[in-house]
């Protein structure tokens, strides 16, 4: 079995995939029965893209930590030659760049989760309005 390897995303890639949507100016359009169906249709659309982005975010992070967890084994001195505290050390600064790098991709999916909140609460409403049910 092999693995796909794909190419890590840049947040501003992501932040442009996100913005496309166009999330900010969509209306919740429910004045009869066919629009609130139809918006009912978008918001789930919609879901499942960001679900979709959120996956590869998420996967990014993961490629992000396993780069760091390995380079900080690619470059393990003895134990016997250092002290405990230059491994410390080593650990903290590896930790500190690991962070950083994936910062940015974890604001990301605290933007994504925010507009899933508000996605989900926006189909609460419309199904309270008379138990509309796709």
């Amino acid at each position: 079995m092999s693995v796909v390897e794909r190419t890590i995303l840049s947040p501003k890639e992501y932040q442009k995939m996100i913005r496309e949507l166009d999330i900010e100016n969509f209306e919740l359009k429910t004045s009869t029965l066919f629009e609130a169906k139809t918006t009912l249709v978008q918001l789930l659309r919609l879901e499942e893209t960001l679900l979709e982005i959120r996956n590869f975010v998420s996967g990014d992070i993961r490629t992000i930590k396993l780069k760091h967890l390995n380079s900080g084994y690619a470059h393990k001195s003895s134990l016997f030659g250092l002290r405990r505290t230059k491994i410390s050390t080593k650990r903290m600064s590896m930790n500190t760049k690991c962070n950083k790098e994936a910062g940015p991709y974890n604001h990301l999916l605290d933007i994504i989760d925010d507009y899933l909140e508000q996605i989900e609460n926006a189909k609460n409403y419309i199904n309270d309005l008379d138990n509309i049910r796709l």
